[in-house]
């Protein structure tokens, strides 16, 4: 399933490293990811988030933050994909926390993933042996063409060509952006003016939209570990001080969570 970044022949890694017909050759690190990011590729030194963000994402995913919308997640794979033992693949996997409660889920699966930021690569490959990790750019893609059943975007930016290409024939592509609302409690405490999302755009052909569900619950704060990590992966919070920080961590005991979910289905 798995092409070259470089000349985008398969790769072939039945022993040893991954390689392809012309030579180009991409070791697996010990704890079973592979970077597949060539460095012309990278736009900075360390893309994507950093090691403290993706630490605060496992801790707050870890707690059962967002546990309604990963089991919505799962629900939707069962009833709308054809594949009997689908490939799963998510676009942008950060530490692995989704795939790895889609395992849990749906024993019957396949799953990879990938991401550009290295760290978050290693944290899933070394938590998730199920499936495999590559640290790569989701606007492209190192796969080969119709090799993915469902394919999942949650909060990452990503190509929709790249994800036509490799959907194999009725594959799905999930979305998952924040509601109008989302994390609203938060956002009232670090804004003067705090703005709703805005609804994300409708993919053109020859994506249909099969399904559109919203999403809303509230999310108790009242846990530290899990507040904690909520704050941390958060960008908003990043913004304030020290002590403005300190302060939305001392009172902020609730937070709304809202999503928009679709389910996209390429037309053949």
């Amino acid at each position: 399933m798995w092409q070259c970044p470089i000349c985008q022949h398969p790769l072939s890694h039945e022993s040893g490293p991954w390689q392809c017909a012309n030579g180009h050759s991409f070791d697996q690190a010990k704890s079973g990811y592979v970077n597949l990011l060539p460095v012309q590729n990278k736009k900075s030194r360390q893309p994507g988030d950093d090691k403290a963000m993706l630490q605060a994402r496992r801790q707050f995913h870890q707690s059962g933050g967002y546990a309604p919308l990963m089991e919505t997640l799962a629900q939707l794979i069962t009833t709308h994909s054809a594949a009997t033992a689908p490939l799963i693949y998510e676009a942008g996997c950060g530490e692995g926390a989704y795939l790895g409660h889609l395992h849990d889920a749906l024993p019957q699966a396949r799953f990879a993933g990938n991401d550009i930021a290295k760290a978050g690569v290693e944290m899933a490959a070394r938590k998730f042996r199920f499936g495999q990790f590559v640290v790569a750019s989701s606007y492209s893609l190192p796969l080969v063409a119709g090799c993915v059943d469902v394919m999942l975007q949650v909060f990452a930016p990503g190509d929709e060509q790249e994800y036509q290409r490799v959907l194999a024939a009725g594959g799905l592509l999930i979305t998952v952006d924040p509601g109008p609302d989302h994390l609203c409690e938060l956002k009232q405490r670090v804004y003067r003016d705090p703005q709703q999302h805005k609804a994300p755009p409708i993919l053109a052909p020859p994506f249909n939209l099969v399904r559109e569900l919203p999403l809303r619950f509230t999310v108790d704060l009242h846990d530290d570990e899990r507040r904690a990590g909520l704050l941390a992966m958060t960008p908003y919070v990043w913004k304030l001080p020290v002590d403005g920080q300190q302060a939305i961590a001392a009172t902020l005991r609730q937070v709304t969570a809202e999503f928009v979910i679709r389910v996209w289905q390429v037309q053949s």
